[in-house]
């Protein structure tokens, strides 16, 4: 499960200073995983001197909850150094407290009751790595990721006049190199959710928005794909409420429309997924997983088929630089495509693998390597990014093989998988696949 940081502040007011008290734990910026929290909940271990008369009982507040927390640990430790005094048979020995609480909510109050008051000493909160937006009908969206999200949108992160100028040229030789040798190419930007499903959205979008900027920079010429209205569109819902990927429905559309600006055929011609299954199943994602506690949402997922029983080989490599060749003699095109693609290009697979007898998937948002279409003479390309990524443009000349070299430096490389019986067609460059990580 995610890792989460315990963030704690100490409440500065008349009543709590002349109490004396201290937390040992939680301390402030605290690690923990959330495993742990689910399954033992937070310790809470301190100290508390009542040197009043009248009884005094302390307790976290955790949303409607209330906790009560026993004062009834020897703290020998705080009687010899606080009140400097013989711990033995002294009447505050017994000072200490430590307990584990479920918490059910992301923030908690510390706080003690005593004469029919109640005085706060300390607010708390769950924080996951990642700050996530929430929106509204439960909506999770990116907060402080590193590619601005939220700038982006609103255009107070505007598309660089250098970044323009790096995407005209990426553009310009990706429009080219399709006419030159004649292979059918296009560029599929998966637009962000709040695009799509504005409406739970809390900003207004802005014209001046990056993706808008470079909608005007695409040449006519080329195959471009940003498919917002068709996913707003959609029957089924597009995106994922605890995710910012795509649902499996997203994603089946937007490999309908890849292929379909590859081919002469429409999306009817390729509605070949209707009678597919799907079961609702409950999904945290990589937004609810990083909240507290973690959140999460009823997704379709698909029962009838899966993209893994057609994988020939996958480098096991982690983001980018990851390789898998998928083959399915059944396809509705014998034909091969290379797909230079991003995460969202992932749940794609359900669906391009048959629309496509080999699918051939590069994990490089975007970025093109010419060495791999030249050993792997695929019959069209995709070029896959996403909207957020957009402020910087891809490489028209990039280098597979650099991304695994990093990897291998740092140990970070998993054993690859390859099929017992490859088709022919593919041997020859899962060989060279094999190659890059020797």
């Amino acid at each position: 499960m995610a890792g989460y940081s315990i963030i704690t502040q100490r409440v500065d007011s008349a009543s709590s200073h002349t109490l004396r008290w201290h937390l040992d734990f939680p301390s402030n910026s605290q690690s923990i995983d959330g495993s742990e929290l689910a399954q033992d909940g937070l310790l809470f271990q301190g100290w508390l001197l009542n040197e009043g008369k009248s009884a005094a009982s302390l307790v976290i507040l955790n949303g409607d909850e209330v906790h009560s927390i026993p004062i009834n640990r020897t703290r020998p430790d705080v009687v010899s150094r606080v009140l400097k005094q013989e711990p033995e048979n002294h009447d505050l020995l017994h000072c200490g407290f430590s307990e584990r609480i479920y918490l059910k909510h992301s923030t908690f109050t510390l706080g003690l009751i005593q004469d029919g008051k109640f005085t706060e000493l300390m607010n708390g909160s769950v924080e996951g790595k990642f700050q996530i937006l929430e929106g509204k009908d439960g909506w999770l969206f990116l907060d402080n990721d590193t590619n601005k999200s939220i700038e982006q949108y609103t255009g107070k992160l505007k598309l660089s006049r250098t970044a323009q100028a790096e995407w005209k040229e990426y553009l310009v030789s990706l429009n080219d190199f399709s006419r030159s040798c004649g292979t059918p190419v296009c560029l599929l930007v998966a637009p962000s959710k709040e695009m799509v499903y504005e409406e739970y959205y809390p900003y207004r979008f802005s014209k001046k928005a990056p993706i808008q900027k470079l909608k005007e920079l695409i040449p006519e010429s080329l195959n471009f794909i940003l498919p917002i209205e068709e996913l707003r569109n959609l029957e089924q819902r597009s995106f994922r409420v605890c995710d910012t990927h795509w649902t499996l429905h997203g994603a089946r559309l937007a490999a309908q429309l890849v292929a379909s600006k590859l081919s002469s055929l429409s999306i009817s011609d390729l509605n070949v997924f209707s009678n597919d299954t799907y079961q609702i199943r409950k999904s945290w994602g990589d937004l609810g997983s990083k909240v507290y506690p973690p959140q999460q949402h009823e997704e379709d997922s698909i029962t009838n088929f899966n993209y893994r029983r057609c994988v020939v080989f996958d480098n096991n490599v982690d983001n980018f630089g990851r390789i898998i060749v998928m083959f399915h003699q059944h396809a509705v095109s014998d034909k091969t495509l290379l797909l230079f693609g991003s995460s969202s290009s992932y749940t794609m697979f359900h669906y391009l693998c048959r629309l496509y007898t080999s699918v051939v998937f590069i994990h490089t948002a975007g970025n093109v390597d010419h060495k791999i279409i030249d050993v792997v003479k695929p019959d069209c390309i995709c070029v896959q990014t996403n909207a957020r990524f957009v402020v910087k443009a891809p490489k028209f000349n990039d280098s597979v093989v650099n991304y695994i070299e990093q990897k291998k430096q740092t140990g970070r490389l998993e054993t690859a998988f390859t099929a017992e019986v490859l088709p022919d067609e593919s041997v020859r460059y899962i060989r060279y696949f094999k190659e890059m990580l020797v």
